[in-house]
């Protein structure tokens, strides 16, 4: 499978976090119906838990703090659903879009906002304590090239990352799991490909105007077809610089609902107790507490987030 050098250390907490040992608990509600979407009525029997993530050490958030609300649902047998909601003044969708202006094809600045979720598969030392900065290995001096995985084989992390742009239109987060060597998806489809051509100067596909689009203002995989005539395009033309890809396999086990209302997300996760793919997904046993982090993205991306203290999932 091809590597994933997230080089994202997700959670890179403040030193003063290692005292707690994910003694924040968020308390899953069991109830008799999977909630459809960020509205359904199962949510209000949920308790709400407000988490404080912390901007990370030498980013742009860093000194900064961020209020996430949380709660949990879940059915016997069933999905164990996640609502996180927290503030963001813009909804960050560009995505380094390409504009034609002035004969040209520019890279319009931004990036898109993202909610990620660590989980232990295997369990990963000092997790409980000290969260994910325990699988980031930042020694190199230029935080790309920092690198995040687990110290030995033995250990394993299943990683949930929702995005405002390249996973939720398809109405999922991605799946993936962290081994010793780096961050990878999971087996499946879902991860969205760069739209450029090969001088990356612009685009190179377009929506094929013989098809509907299924997410109308996005490009989706089989909807596209290749630009042949760039002397069409007029200034202030605006074309996607992704292509969404439909979800499949166990990289889609993990369904999303999300808005951007009022200057905040609200972003539903929903993914069933056990998924059957016990090497890269967390299998929820309700009878078991689990140790996990949340991130924020503010359009950002890599090292630039909101890091939450250990946290620990139970069930009622």
């Amino acid at each position: 499978m091809k590597r994933l050098f997230f080089g994202v250390c997700l959670l890179l907490v403040a030193f003063s976090f290692s005292a707690f040992a994910s003694d924040i608990v968020i308390t899953a509600k069991k109830v008799s119906k999977d909630p459809a979407d960020i509205n359904s009525p199962e949510w209000a029997s949920a308790k709400e838990a407000t988490i404080i993530n912390e901007g990370a050490s030498g980013g742009p958030f860093e000194k900064k703090k961020l209020e996430v609300k949380v709660k949990a649902v879940y059915t016997k047998g069933g999905n164990m659903s996640i609502l996180l909601s927290w503030p963001d003044s813009e909804q960050s969708m560009i995505k380094e879009a390409w504009k034609f202006h002035k004969g040209k094809w520019d890279r319009q600045k931004g990036d898109e906002d993202k909610i990620a979720l660590n989980w232990e598969i295997k369990r990963i030392k000092n997790f409980a304590t000290k969260g994910c900065a325990v699988v980031c290995h930042s020694e190199a001096k230029n935080p790309d090239d920092w690198k995040y995985h687990t110290e030995t084989a033995t250990e394993r992390g299943d990683m949930w990352v929702w995005r405002a742009y390249t996973s939720n239109p398809m109405g999922h987060a991605e799946d993936g799991y962290v081994d010793d060597d780096s961050r990878k998806s999971d087996p499946g489809t879902g991860k969205a490909k760069k739209n450029e051509a090969s001088d990356k100067k612009k685009p190179k596909y377009m929506q094929d105007p013989s098809k509907k689009p299924s997410v109308p203002g996005f490009l989706v995989d089989g909807e596209t077809v290749e630009i042949k005539d760039y002397s069409k395009f007029k200034d202030g033309n605006v074309v996607p610089a992704w292509i969404l890809s439909k979800f499949s396999g166990s990289m889609a086990d993990i369904a999303a609902r999300a808005k951007w209302a009022n200057g905040r997300w609200t972003v539903m996760l929903q993914r069933k107790l056990e998924t059957g793919d016990k090497e890269n997904d967390v299998q929820f046993d309700t009878r078991r507490d689990y140790n996990f982090g949340i991130a924020v993205f503010n359009n950002s991306t890599k090292h630039n987030s909101y890091n939450s203290p250990p946290l620990k999932l139970k069930f009622d």
